[in-house]
């Protein structure tokens, strides 16, 4: 039996969405620290963005889909309740300060950092992954984007159509593999697109800047 769609009206009422949103990043990335926690959030965000699999464009519709997020499978079936499952997640103080104000952005929909999973919709940790859950990695469109932690993040995109997104995420993906900039004195974000042939708007876009200004 599924229950997570039930999780919203459980108990006394309706269940604080932000704490269901908290809950899944503590418990599935706490351990890899508050990066860890931000990129999952990210996931999460993108994938509310694109409304993954029809969905839903809310990320709370996203976080409830049965087994995409495995924090939640002894909850799902029926060995765990949502009161242990939170009181879990509280446990961990550290955690939990960082992950409930997090969640309280992803749930109006603008994380204020910049997305360090560079447009991630999945995410696995190999040494843990059941082979048998990791089918899209075996998807033509497939594209793996970043590894934070023990976790590879990757999307999907569809490579016969040629937009400015893929372009800007493919191209970040290629300059993730192999390049880091420190910033120096006299650096430009014109001069800096030139060095690594890329534009001015995919340099933005890779590294989450608003404005044409950087810092040493």
């Amino acid at each position: 039996m599924i229950r997570l769609k039930d999780l919203l009206i459980e108990q006394f009422g309706r269940i604080d969405s932000e704490l269901i949103l908290a809950t899944t990043l503590v418990l599935e990335a706490g351990g890899e620290g508050s990066n860890g926690m931000l990129a999952v959030a990210h996931v999460i965000n993108n994938r509310a963005k694109e409304n993954h699999n029809a969905w839903g464009t809310n990320p709370v519709k996203q976080v409830l889909q049965p087994y995409q997020f495995s924090m939640w499978n002894d909850y799902n079936a029926g060995s765990e309740k949502w009161g242990d499952v939170l009181k879990r997640a509280q446990g961990r103080t550290d955690q939990w300060s960082y992950a409930l104000p997090l969640a309280k952005q992803l749930r109006a929909g603008s994380i204020s950092s910049k997305d360090i999973t560079l447009g991630a919709t999945f995410y696995y940790n190999p040494k843990t992954a059941n082979k048998d859950s990791l089918g899209f990695t075996k998807h033509p469109d497939y594209v793996q984007t970043k590894t934070i932690g023990r976790h590879v993040f990757g999307t999907l995109i569809n490579k016969s159509a040629d937009t400015k997104k893929q372009a800007a995420v493919k191209q970040a993906t290629n300059i993730n593999k192999s390049t880091t900039h420190i910033v120096k004195s006299g650096d430009t974000l014109s001069g800096l697109a030139t060095k690594y042939k890329i534009t001015v708007q995919q340099l933005k876009q890779i590294n989450g800047l608003t404005s044409d200004n950087i810092k040493i």
